[in-house]
């Protein structure tokens, strides 16, 4: 038994590092963090969190960046990431 328990130990110590999922500045406009998917190779779809809007998306912003998966950007098959945003309640 301690045998198995010290094989296990030594197997996790000896694994690599499991890769992280990527994380993205949601800091900027939607409009920013949009255009910056799309130019990593991102096929971007958008869910609005407070229903569909018709306002310009430089004045919405990102609450989330969902399924970015294990895609490698500039990889030969797009990958769909979807992107919560936000815009403000009033009109400007």
């Amino acid at each position: 038994m301690a045998a198995a328990v010290g094989a296990l130990a030594v197997s996790f110590a000896l694994a690599p590092p499991a890769a992280a999922d990527p994380s993205y500045d949601t800091g900027g406009s939607a409009a920013d963090v949009i255009n910056n998917l799309q130019a990593e190779g991102y096929l971007v779809q958008i869910n609005w969190t407070n229903g569909f809007d018709v306002k310009p998306l430089n004045i919405c912003w990102v609450t989330g960046v969902n399924n970015p998966g294990n895609f490698k950007p500039g990889g030969p098959v797009a990958a769909t990431v979807y992107v919560d945003v936000q815009c403000p309640n009033h009109e400007w």
